[in-house]
């Protein structure tokens, strides 16, 4: 076990009942001694004991430990470690249910990952091995979630004792290692587990230590893109990123790959020369010879927030907790683009408590990037189409800064509950929005009226009685990746709007629920129905709510909600005008205002628009000098549905400098539904270009478009 992993004392002390973890901090200073026994005295409410500190060569280490009273059955264990580790933090007595998951987390519960990996750029693989320090849960002494209470016959899924069941895809396993005993193990391919056998590991030990070596498979791994020295912005060097989320973990590492399931973690990465590594991880040390980086996240996290990126990259700070890393080339342009992200942090913290990573770096990905940004924590990964030289993009950071509370600290139970993550966050996006621009709420209305045609081009595209917009669906032998789409988002958020504005009727205690709701899920996870009995015991005499319509019901909401403001009213205006739109009018408006009215314009009915009106639309406002992403992948999809071919070779040429989902999916999809003359050349730019997009997106764009 590494020494930075807690350390268990071999003492066992029984009690009668139940109590909430707590910490203490003793100073062990006086109790050093080498080579013999230290002991130390400790009190918990009435129960109190002598404790024999061994291993004194770890007491030595440490001027202090932190004493951490955990629960197992009805025996209290005390757990020594580091005082720099905080105490566990992922609820080791809930039992839930994650149809996205064949691990038995209900019987074995990860706690602490430690990773020992090389980085093979050759090969296109990471190896190395995993140490997992695992806890037995005694079911008989666990709360359930209403999760399982919902599924038939109140079962327990992936039950079994004797056998530790991860999730594992195209994962090399050579070994798995308990002390100094190799414990069988069985790789079954068809369900992407493994399973192995712990019968030979004493059942009296609640606290386990397991290693596993492994290797990734080349190119086979759905969370890693591999990227040639030409696929990158420098041209220099290769590079290699991971994307986690939602299930895709598992093709990184064996683990317990649900977002129930938090564990602290500790890596070593060895990479060669000249490239570095970053992880969702605090650095602590850097072996320059052997290019051998140190990581170290003091604070729980789920399988989906464990991140990794090794490139040629270089950094500025923002702030003395905020530092850009990036490609050399794209160094400058971050400079300017992320120069606020301190003054949107502070507001952060002053709606939500305290910022509890220490850290909020941000690494510039090459173009291939899937997301608009990846909220992982200490490193947010975003996406190289948020440079785009005017700020206009500013609510992608807050976004992803948002999760540092909102996913991050408290989340969701299991993907199908995955609007408490999202719905959330862009609630409080938009209040901080607000904040920042200080205007009194035109800011927020606006960004709320953007979610909400958002919202409505989904529902369009998806169908309104498509079970994937509901905010609570069901993901039974379904890849979360398959539903996902923006009503997680916006229809959450309108929900939330909807329970400020018309229920409570008050931002002001609206906004202490928020933080008190932070305060009452940080370091746990939740589900839909702990949300609705939270709300109401917080608001025990606020007007009932018809949960079933706002959350099990397909479409739009159950409620139009005004968002109208004068930036909204003008785009509005434009939109439905009868005379052509004009590049004077254009000009007028901000980015924003642009990708709003085009959203308008798409959710029009088709007779609304005409080629004849796009044709014009260019040669008026000159469409071609907007560089914006999110402005010219609506502006595409227009022309696509139009059939313009004056803008093709534009098309083609945007489709094959961007990787980002939310630009290539409505692309590929507008060309199969409204263009399909013109498939054979799609398909042949596809298969083209595909390599340079991640494996995630490829099969996602496979599915909508054939093979």
């Amino acid at each position: 076990m590494s020494s930075t992993m807690l350390f268990i004392v071999l003492l066992v002390i029984t009690v009668a009942r139940a109590a909430p973890v707590q910490d203490e901090t003793c100073d062990v200073q006086a109790y050093r001694q080498s080579h013999c026994t230290a002991s130390v005295f400790v009190q918990h409410g009435c129960t109190s004991a002598t404790v024999d500190l061994i291993h004194t060569n770890f007491l030595q280490s440490c001027s202090s430990v932190r004493l951490n009273w955990a629960y197992a059955a009805n025996n209290l264990t005390l757990i020594i470690g580091r005082q720099e580790h905080q105490a566990f933090t992922s609820d080791h007595s809930y039992l839930y249910y994650d149809p996205n998951s064949i691990s038995n987390f209900n019987r074995f519960r990860v706690n602490h990952t430690h990773f020992d990996l090389n980085v093979d750029f050759d090969r296109h693989l990471l190896h190395g091995h995993v140490q997992f320090n695992i806890v037995r849960l005694d079911q008989k002494q666990c709360e359930y979630s209403s999760t399982i209470k919902n599924t038939e016959n109140n079962e327990i899924p992936h039950n079994l004792d004797g056998k530790l069941i991860l999730d594992a895809h195209q994962l090399n396993v050579e070994k798995v290692m308990y002390e100094t005993t190799l414990l069988p193990f069985e790789i079954n391919p068809e369900h992407n587990s493994l399973t192995i056998d712990m019968e030979q590991i004493p059942k009296e030990a609640i606290s386990i230590s397991i290693v596993i070596n492994y290797s990734t498979s080349p190119d086979q791994s759905k969370a890693l893109q591999w990227m040639t020295k030409e696929q990158t912005a420098d041209r220099q060097y290769p590079f290699m990123y991971s994307q986690c989320q939602a299930i895709h973990a598992r093709s990184m590492y064996p683990c317990q790959d649900t977002p129930g399931v938090k564990s602290t973690y500790t890596a070593k990465i060895i990479c060669p020369k000249p490239l570095i590594p970053l992880m969702s991880a605090i650095q602590t040390k850097h072996d320059v010879d052997t290019n051998t980086f140190y990581f170290e996240q003091t604070v729980a996290v789920p399988s989906y927030l464990m991140a990794i990126a090794v490139g040629h990259l270089v950094s500025y700070d923002i702030s003395d907790r905020i530092r850009v890393w990036s490609e050399p080339s794209r160094r400058e342009r971050c400079k300017y683009e992320f120069e606020e992200t301190e003054c949107a942090l502070s507001a952060a913290e002053q709606l939500l408590g305290k910022y509890q990573w220490k850290r909020y770096d941000i690494l510039v990905l090459p173009p291939s990037f899937p997301y608009t940004g990846m909220e992982n924590p200490c490193m947010n990964f975003i996406s190289p189409a948020t440079l785009v030289g005017d700020r206009s993009l500013t609510w992608v950071i807050v976004h992803e800064l948002t999760h540092s509370w909102t996913g991050n600290l408290v989340t969701n139970e299991n993907w199908e509950h995955f609007w408490l993550n999202e719905g959330f966050t862009t609630f409080i996006e938009a209040k901080l929005l607000e904040i920042l621009a200080k205007d009194n709420g035109e800011a927020r209305r606006f960004h709320s009226a953007q979610g909400w045609e958002e919202l409505e081009s989904t529902i369009i595209e998806f169908g309104s009685t498509n079970p994937y917009t509901c905010l609570v669906y069901r993901l039974k032998n379904v890849d979360p990746d398959d539903a996902y789409n923006s009503t997680q988002y916006h229809k959450g958020a309108a929900l939330l709007w909807f329970l400020e504005h018309d229920i409570v009727c008050s931002e002001v205690e609206f906004d202490q629920f928020l933080r008190s709701y932070v305060q009452k899920f940080s370091h746990r996870v939740l589900n839909t129905d702990d949300f609705i009995q939270y709300f109401e015991s917080y608001f025990p005499h606020a007007k009932k709510v018809d949960w079933n319509l706002w959350l099990n019901t397909p479409g739009m909401p159950p409620i139009t909600i005004d968002f109208s403001t004068e930036l909204e009213r003008q785009c509005r205006q434009l939109a439905n005008q009868p005379e052509l739109i004009s590049d004077a009018q254009m000009k007028l408006l901000n980015a924003n205002q642009i990708v709003y009215l085009f959203n308008l314009l798409l959710n029009q009915k088709p007779s609304t628009i005409t080629y004849d009106i796009i044709k014009q639309i260019d040669k008026n406002c000159q469409m071609n000098q907007y560089s914006n992403g999110d402005i010219c992948y609506r502006w595409y999809q227009l022309c696509i549905r139009m059939k313009y071919i004056e803008v093709l070779e534009d098309i083609f040429r945007f489709l094959g400098e961007n990787g980002e989902m939310k630009f290539l999916k409505p692309l590929y999809t507008e060309f199969k539904l409204s263009w399909p003359e013109m498939m054979p050349k799609v398909h042949e730019f596809f298969e083209e270009h595909k390599k340079y997009i991640h494996p995630l997106l490829v099969q996602q764009i496979e599915q909508r478009i054939g093979k």
